[in-house]
């Protein structure tokens, strides 16, 4: 059991009073939680009990007290020369860490985002682009030969259709990032290829690395994988490289996962002498980075950055991308892209998840990359001036809230001038109107007073959301002072 573990249940100790039972007791809690949240894995070893009672400066009869509990508790066992581990058939222990796993998803908003009826609610929760306008569906239309080609295919192709791994090969190579159809596998959506990289890398108990904040989508990931997180803050201009290295040797990751391209939330472009310092420092690490470039076509001003593999092809980068923002949500087409050794194993798993992605509405993805700079250039001029209403409106009738105007995306990162965002939220929904606190977007909960706000809407809604939000941060404001009034009086 190592320093971190040790320094776990310290923590516990730390957090037990003299009335809470006996201690024993306690630290057999602090084993179990550890188990459950996957620190301590099935069959791990744990230390003598003198060695266990020294390090945590308690009697050796504590000690042996909780073993005993743990135990007959069924979370660990004791064999003959195998000294004393945590139990890896014990059905106590494998409900718990199912248990544990069901437990991490259940403050993640997406679920309900993806499902809720609106009721008459402005939704500025979930991030799906409306329909675009100007682009004619005749051209994206298959053939009657094509339907009857993959009608007649009963193959599943886990690693995509090669037409259209070629087709995102090429799409790499023309930005810069000399790619082959080997290196590409097609995914269902970019949750799904985040998903992948999640269990390709992690096992319960690793540490991944990610911005603070970041997409929650990604934190859902790599907390059903049983990951514990380590985060570096997004400035500016995103990530700081030097800072992210410190946190690489500090905290020793499995995985890295950044958006160094319109950043969600905070819309932040990483500068391109950063990308090559982020892609040296994964290229001299070893550790593998994650690039989501989910959002890296949605440039307004000029052209999109190049991705971070193209800054050091040979280091260990893989990069997510997907036609759900700038074509069309519904389409769930995503992909990885990354070194063609790892692509035959992450396709393993993904059959083992759907088989393989729908051939038909990979065909149609075909088309739509036949087209995706015209396609990305309508999408832009759809999102630019409704992110320019929102921003008007948002200073117009909130001028106390604070935010960048980012340079593309879907978001807005709004800082409240007081209060918590999630107790905003719940105000806010009173009035009408859905929004995502900064919270649920922190692996570390940080951000209170932040939530994200999309400007994909028609200009009327995005106006009557201004409206309602208006309302909602007046009834909030009141009520807090109410609240403060009241505490004077109290101490009076």
């Amino acid at each position: 059991m190592g320093t971190a573990t040790l320094g776990a249940l310290e923590r516990q100790l730390g957090h037990w009073s003299a009335g809470e039972g006996a201690l024993y007791q306690k630290l057999a809690s602090g084993f179990m939680r550890l188990i459950r949240e996957g620190i301590l894995q099935p069959g791990a070893r744990l230390p003598s009990e003198r060695r266990l009672a020294d390090a945590l400066t308690l009697s050796r009869t504590t000690v042996v007290a909780t073993y005993d509990l743990l135990l007959a508790a069924g979370w660990i066992e004791r064999r003959a020369g195998s000294g004393t581990r945590v139990s890896g058939t014990s059905p106590v222990v494998l409900a718990a860490r199912a248990a544990a796993r069901a437990t991490a998803l259940v403050a993640s908003p997406l679920f309900d985002m993806l499902g809720h009826d609106d009721h008459g609610l402005v939704d500025f929760a979930l991030g799906a682009p409306l329909p675009l306008t100007g682009l004619s569906l005749d051209e994206l239309e298959l053939s009657r030969e094509e339907y009857a080609e993959h009608a007649g295919d009963v193959r599943y192709h886990p690693l995509g259709l090669p037409a259209l791994r070629e087709a995102i090969a090429a799409r790499y190579t023309s930005s810069g990032l000399e790619t082959g159809a080997e290196q590409v596998l097609v995914t269902t959506g970019a949750q799904q290829a985040i998903n992948l990289c999640a269990l390709a890398y992690l096992q319960r108990g690793d540490t991944v690395l990610v911005e603070d904040p970041t997409y929650f989508g990604a934190l859902d990931a790599f907390r059903l994988a049983g990951a514990r997180f380590a985060s570096v803050p997004v400035g500016p201009r995103g990530a700081d490289p030097a800072l992210l290295r410190a946190r690489i040797v500090a905290s020793a990751p499995r995985l890295v996962y950044l958006s160094p391209t319109l950043q969600n939330p905070t819309g932040t472009v990483m500068p391109e002498a950063a990308r090559e310092r982020v892609a040296a420092i994964a290229l001299e690490t070893g550790v593998p980075i994650v690039e989501d470039g989910t959002l890296a076509d949605l440039a307004f001003d000029g052209a999109v950055p190049k991705p971070l593999a193209a800054c050091a092809p040979e280091a260990p980068i893989i990069t997510v991308g997907s036609l759900s923002k700038v074509a069309w949500p519904g389409l769930r087409i995503g992909w990885i892209r990354g070194p063609g050794s790892l692509m035959p194993a992450l396709a393993r798993v993904k059959s083992v998840m759907d088989l393989g992605s729908p051939a038909l509405t990979q065909a149609v993805a075909v088309r739509l990359l036949g087209h995706i700079d015209r396609i990305r250039t309508l999408r832009c001029e759809q999102l630019r001036p409704r992110r320019d209403a929102l921003v008007r409106l948002l200073r117009r009738a909130l001028p106390d809230w604070t935010f960048t105007v980012p340079a593309g995306g879907l978001f807005l990162w709004v800082e409240l001038p007081a209060g918590d965002a999630q107790e905003f939220a719940q105000v806010a929904l009173r009035r009408g109107v859905v929004i995502v606190p900064g919270t649920v977007l922190s692996p570390e909960g940080r951000h209170d007073r932040f939530m994200r706000l999309p400007f994909l809407a028609e200009p009327a809604v995005l106006a009557a959301g201004v409206e309602r939000l208006r309302a909602a941060w007046k009834d909030y404001s009141a009520a807090g002072a109410r609240r403060t009034a009241t505490a004077a009086v109290a101490m009076v």
